[in-house]
């Protein structure tokens, strides 16, 4: 595959990571808990593995 397809699949990610980390304002409103974390916290340990998947699907499916 050609290097620029790694490129635009790898800017197509970081714009659906900055998305994903922009929404969190929306629960600014309530301080809700889990698993004995605050919703800010526990949302940002979701959205590393979610990003961690996603770079690293990019990534082998463009090492091939």
């Amino acid at each position: 595959m050609p290097k620029n397809g790694f490129y635009i699949a790898m800017f197509i990610v970081t714009i659906i990571d900055i998305i994903l980390f922009s929404i969190y304002p929306v629960f600014n409103n309530a301080t809700m808990t889990f698993a004995g974390l605050t919703m800010f916290y526990f949302y940002q340990i979701i959205m590393l593995i979610v990003s961690t998947v996603l770079f690293v699907a990019v990534s082998l499916i463009f090492k091939r």
